[in-house]
């Protein structure tokens, strides 16, 4: 994952492995379908404590990796 818009494609692919509607989804995720619409589209406003719940209850687990720029 290189970018907001991979990880949009990837929420977006879970959905619609679960046979949900984005309306659906959020509800279940406790936010709004604007919210749901904005990531899915590589568009979040903010990275804050939401997304990150977010992207848990969804199983995606975000990792760190340093690269040796050397």
């Amino acid at each position: 994952m290189k970018s907001v818009s991979d990880l949009g494609l990837m929420v977006y692919g879970i959905r619609q492995r679960t046979g949900l509607s984005q309306r659906d989804l959020a509800a279940r995720l406790g936010v709004s379908q604007r919210y749901l619409s904005e990531l899915e589209t590589g568009k979040p406003k903010v990275l804050n404590d939401q997304f990150f719940a977010v992207m848990e209850k969804l199983g995606i687990e975000l990792t760190f990796r340093e690269r040796n720029r050397g």
